[in-house]
């Protein structure tokens, strides 16, 4: 898969044809643990590290139920 067509980076290379700063652009990248120099490849294959990012976001819900049951 091409970053052009993953989802997690389709929406800010859409930002950027739209005319958004590419500067805020990636600082928002960088703060959701995305790879920002992908924006200057859109045709280069996702890296695998970008794919275990979203899984890492699925962490804290875990976390949150494992603290509900502290408070049982």
């Amino acid at each position: 898969m091409t970053v052009a067509k993953d989802p997690r980076y389709a929406r800010y290379l859409k930002m950027v044809q739209v005319g958004v700063p590419v500067m805020a652009i990636r600082n928002k990248m960088i703060m959701e643990g995305l790879d920002s120099n992908l924006l200057d490849t859109p045709d280069a294959p996702v890296p695998d590290g970008a794919a275990s990012s979203t899984e890492n976001e699925d962490v804290p819900a875990a976390s949150s139920d494992s603290e509900s049951s502290f408070s049982d």
